[in-house]
């Protein structure tokens, strides 16, 4: 079975990758964006599959962003202002917002909740400023810093909030999703803590890693690393072009799981397809975040590859199934397996995500 669908249903409010409570993938990714981005899948894919960029090189790009020397832009105390997103899982609407946060002096002591939270704060921040982090950051089948993470660095888990308030930090950054028991008790300890939005692109992710660097006293870092996100985004479209006949019309894609959800518009995976310029032919079909479709509209939609997860044996189901056999990704043999944790990109390492799915279109 594949990784996807290994969580239970109550984890569904724990991630913004997907916004909507259901059966199959969509709970497992919503708990796999609080917990993680990464895992061991891909180490023998990495082997034998050309991307558009060494990917060993293009993560440790994406891993270490610090400016030692670099000087804070704003003084202490100051005031943060910045635009708080929020999903409604029941309309499957965004609502918007202008908070504010007072931050006294630059903070010391900092607890990341989410992993992809984890994984910025570890990028633009000296690490021994992180004093504890959620226990799956730990764990290599989520994370993408689990090997890098000091053994002796404390954890907690989803519910440990008096843990949390035990290690004495001066900040913690939580998301939307986090459990609002957890919040409460924050707030009732008087530890200070800022919730961050969704975000479902890169555009919105960049966004969250500069106002991280701005909580954090670190803007310098976090524009290094928006910038180094952006280059290294800019020499993959470079690759693909290449790739690309000048008169050919983009490759139409699907993502596919399992439980027959497709990913549409708001989701990180649609964001893959538009910065490859390929067609992501759930979000052209009009369907936002995760839908389930049946074989019969995967056979009228006709995608020229289909994407699955890696963890799974559903690329040979969908071979073997009678009613595809005339699918055109089926008999060209182009149903295609990204491992999970390159799908639920929700940090930096969505670069990453994208180098992967590039080299899944055009590599070798």
């Amino acid at each position: 079975m594949s990784a996807l669908k290994r969580f239970p249903r109550n984890m569904a409010f724990r991630c913004c990758f997907t916004v909507n409570p259901c059966y199959g993938l969509l709970p497992a990714i919503l708990c796999l964006l609080l917990f993680g981005s990464t895992g061991l899948a891909a180490e023998g894919q990495r082997r034998i599959r050309q991307f558009p960029l060494e990917m060993d090189a293009l993560m440790g790009a994406l891993t270490d962003a610090h400016l030692p020397d670099a000087c804070c832009r704003e003084a202490y105390p100051k005031v943060v202002r910045y635009r708080y997103q929020s999903f409604d899982f029941a309309t499957d609407r965004i609502g918007e917002e202008t908070r504010t946060v007072r931050l006294a002096r630059q903070p010391r002591r900092v607890i990341p909740q989410a992993i992809g939270i984890t994984e910025i704060v570890w990028a633009i921040m000296p690490r021994d400023r992180i004093i504890a982090v959620h226990k799956s950051c730990k764990d290599p089948r989520f994370s993408f810093i689990a090997k890098s993470l000091p053994a002796k660095l404390p954890t907690y888990g989803t519910e440990d909030a008096e843990i949390v308030i035990g290690f004495k930090p001066d900040l913690v950054l939580t998301s939307f999703y986090s459990n609002e028991n957890f919040l409460r008790q924050l707030q009732v300890a008087r530890v200070p803590a800022v919730r961050l939005g969704f975000f479902g692109d890169l555009q919105a992710i960049e966004e969250q890693i500069l106002l991280i660097g701005r909580l954090v006293g670190e803007e310098p870092s976090a524009k290094r690393l928006v910038d180094t996100m952006e280059a290294k985004l800019r020499q993959i479209q470079a690759f693909v072009r290449t790739r690309k006949p000048a008169d050919s019309r983009p490759l139409t894609v699907l993502f596919y799981d399992n439980m027959g959800y497709v990913a549409g518009s708001g989701t990180t995976f649609d964001s893959m397809c538009r910065l490859l310029g390929v067609t992501n032919l759930a979000a052209e079909r009009g369907l936002k975040y995760f839908k389930q479709i049946d074989y019969e509209t995967l056979l009228k939609w006709n995608p020229d590859i289909i994407i699955v997860p890696e963890e799974s044996t559903f690329d040979q189901q969908l071979y073997n199934q009678p009613i595809l056999a005339t699918a055109k990704a089926v008999q060209q043999r182009n149903i295609r397996k990204m491992p999970s944790v390159y799908l639920l990109s929700a940090s930096q390492y969505l670069v990453a995500s994208v180098n992967y799915l590039a080299g899944l279109l055009y590599g070798q």
